[in-house]
Parts: structure tokens; sequence; C-alpha cells
């Protein structure tokens, strides 16, 4: 056994297998290395992308709710205002209807003074002359009211146009980012359906609305396209929830 012990490499050397070990040792250094520094680099660009991405989002979930802040309150105006127009169309068809009875009996009494005049229908006559000319300055005033609340409705509602423009780019934004089933797009829809019932449940304990948009016809009537975009939302987020909640005991 231990004349064999020298013939490591051709020349008679004793260092061949040496030689080749530590030379693999070296090269599988190298190798480790250099896997080590591509790995840490894509852990450190994972991490700092994520991080990026989550402040980024953060930031414009804030700006966003900024510049949505007034909308709510051109919709809520926007309805009020067409309620209390409702009111004084149906207030003046009111004092329309009356003058026009006052009108028939003004020209009814007309007629029977013309044909016999006395003293108890020329005094009516007078009456119904005065009530009619008081009528008359009535429906003047509530036009001046109609045509400057109509003029009112119309600038807010101009207002409230406008930012549906802005709305409505944020909106088309945010169909960008959550289309597809990629992480980015899930984490996404996930973030938009806590903030968006968060907000919910604190303008309803406000007062700010009485019922959650997805769930109000009116605004379905008004915004349909924005609440499809809200019910897919919430729908998109609802099939993990319930998989969690449905997963069999193992």
């Amino acid at each position: 056994m231990d004349s064999n012990w020298g013939t490591g490499r051709a020349g008679g050397g004793l260092d061949g297998g040496y030689t080749g070990s530590l030379d693999h040792a070296i090269s599988n250094l190298h190798v480790g290395r250099s896997q080590g520094r591509q790995q840490g680099r894509k852990e450190g660009f994972d991490e700092g992308r994520s991080q990026g991405y989550a402040q980024g989002w953060d930031a414009g979930v804030v700006c966003a709710n900024q510049k949505l802040e007034p909308l709510r309150g051109y919709v809520r105006q926007y309805f009020e205002e067409a309620v209390q127009l409702r009111a004084v169309v149906q207030r003046q068809k009111t004092i329309i209807d009356l003058m026009y009875q006052q009108l028939s009996q003004v020209a009814g009494a007309a007629k029977r003074a013309e044909a016999k005049p006395t003293a108890s229908e020329s005094e009516a006559f007078a009456a119904l002359q005065s009530s009619n000319e008081l009528l008359k300055a009535r429906l003047e005033v509530m036009d001046m009211h109609y045509a400057a609340a109509l003029e009112q409705s119309r600038l807010r509602q101009l207002q409230y146009k406008r930012s549906l423009v802005f709305m409505r780019a944020v909106q088309g934004l945010l169909e960008e980012l959550v289309h597809g089933d990629n992480p980015e797009a899930r984490d996404i829809r996930q973030r938009f359906v806590k903030r968006y019932q968060d907000q919910v449940a604190r303008d309803l304990r406000a007062g700010e609305i009485q019922v959650a948009p997805e769930l109000d016809e009116v605004f379905g009537k008004q915004l349909p396209e924005t609440q499809r975009f809200i019910m897919d939302m919430l729908q998109s987020a609802a099939p993990e929830q319930d998989g969690d909640e449905s997963a069999p005991a193992s």
C-alpha cells in the first residue's frame, strides 16, 4: 500500500491530489460568491421595488382622496338641487293653476258686469283684479328665484362634470393596474377594497351618504360604469376570502 503513496500525478510530484482539490475549492468559492452577489442583488431589488411600490401607492391614494373629496359634495349638491328644483316647479304649477282659476272668475265677473252691473259685482270684480295682480307679482318673483336656482344648478353641474374628468382618469388608471392575475394586480385590488370599505364606513357614520355607492340605485343610474367597476373590484377580492373560509380542515 505504501508503494503507491507518491504516484499522485505524472513526474513523481506528491501534491497532485491537493492541488486539484484546492483548484476545485477556489472555483467553488468564486461560483458561490457570484451566485451570492446575484441572489443578494435580486433580493435587494425585489425588496426595494416592493417598498417603493407600496410607498408610491399610498402616496397616490392620499393624493387621489384629496382630489376626489370635493366630488362627493358636488354629487350630493347636484341631487339636492334637483329635488329643490322639482319642488319649485310644483309650487309654480300650483300658483299658475290658481291664477288660471282667478282669471276665469275675473272674465266671468266682467261679462256679468257688462250685462247687468251691480255694486256687489263691481266690488267682487275689483277684489279679483287685486288678487290677480298679487298673483302676477308673486309669479314674477318665483320666476326670478327659479331662474337664479337654475343658473346656479347649471354652474354646479359644469363643475361636477369637470370633476368627473379627473375621476374617470383615476378609474382608467386603476383598471390598467388591476388588469391581469399577477401578484401586483391582486395586491392593488385588495388594497382598493380595504380602503374603499373603510371610506364608505366613515361616510355612513358621518351621515355623508345613506347607502354604499355599489348599492345606490341613483348612483348606478348617474354613473353606471363607476358602479360596475366598484362591484367588480369587490367581487374580485371575494373568492380569496371565501376560499380561505371554506377550506376543509385537514
